[in-house]
């Protein structure tokens, strides 16, 4: 073998080397929990500390996603008064922002680990949906059977406390270690602003019941409608059919408007435009032509 070739070859096992180190081959450092996924998103596997060997990446591009293991997130909860939910606005809502300091526990985390990627507010939606279900609850006994605002006042603290320790253990079973939470100011609706919303939620209602006497009268009135424009049509078709088989009967109405005092039977010598020897079809007939007539 030549020293010609044998460089050709060396480069080329150095070039192969390079390529698969460079595809296959992730360091990954410190404090963030790593995983790779692949073209599509779809995830491979975990990484570990240090370096990691990925032999997909040889056939298919790879991708090292990287989310910290500690971090902290803004919650605010708002909690309805009842009956007041209907109104749907935060100012007849108890209100209390928190903020939540955390490690994630890669060997226990089942959170959806692309959703915790790729939206910032995955995390902070999951704290909110856990703990204002914990707080309701808590609470629940100053909400019903009605509105109980001092002594809600005079607990709420105590209260919260209790329903994120009660959160801390179920998010603990899902890998992620609630660290500190430190509440910000409560807001708690008071007897005056109740008052007011109660009123407001009976005037909505009213204005509901209202507005659907009015949309039930509407359909009623377009039912009327298409029943009187259905008779109509019928009744156009019952005078089309007449014309169809006493054409001369065209002839009559046009004569018998040129003066009220006229009598006209128009007649061929096939055709007679109705039986005059029957009353009763003679008057309905009659009756038909008249109304064409308008």
């Amino acid at each position: 073998m030549g020293k010609v070739q044998k460089i050709i070859i060396a480069v080329f096992v150095i070039a192969a080397f390079v390529y698969i180190f460079v595809r296959t081959v992730i360091f990954v450092g410190d404090g963030v929990l790593a995983f790779v996924t692949d073209s599509n998103g779809h995830i491979l596997g975990y990484l570990h500390k240090r370096v990691n060997v990925v032999p997909q990446g040889i056939f298919t591009a790879i991708k090292a996603n990287y989310i910290p293991l500690n971090g902290s997130c803004n919650v605010d909860i708002a909690i309805p008064v009842p009956p007041l939910e209907s109104i749907k606005s935060d100012h007849y809502s108890i209100k209390i922002p928190v903020v939540i300091n955390y490690t994630l526990n890669s060997e226990q985390l089942t959170l959806d680990l692309n959703k915790l990627y790729l939206d910032t507010s995955y995390l902070s939606q999951q704290y909110g949906i856990r703990l204002s279900g914990s707080i309701k609850d808590a609470i629940s006994r100053y909400l019903y059977p009605y509105y109980q605002y001092n002594a809600l006042q005079a607990n709420i603290k105590k209260e919260v406390f209790m329903a994120i320790d009660h959160v801390k253990e179920s998010f603990a079973h899902d890998g992620i270690i609630i660290k500190e939470v430190t509440l910000g100011i409560i807001y708690i609706p008071d007897y005056t602003v109740y008052t007011e919303g109660r009123k407001f939620l009976l005037e909505l209602l009213t204005q509901e019941k209202l507005s659907t006497i009015q949309l039930n009268a509407l359909q009623q009135q377009l039912k009327e409608d298409e029943l009187k424009h259905a008779r109509y049509l019928e009744h156009l078709e019952k005078i089309s059919g007449i014309i169809a088989k006493n054409k001369d009967i065209l002839k009559y109405i046009y004569i018998d408007k040129l003066a009220n005092n006229v009598r006209v039977i128009v007649t061929s010598d096939k055709n007679i435009p109705f039986d005059m020897g029957n009353d009763s079809q003679s008057e309905s007939l009659n009756k038909d032509f008249d109304n064409f007539k308008k």
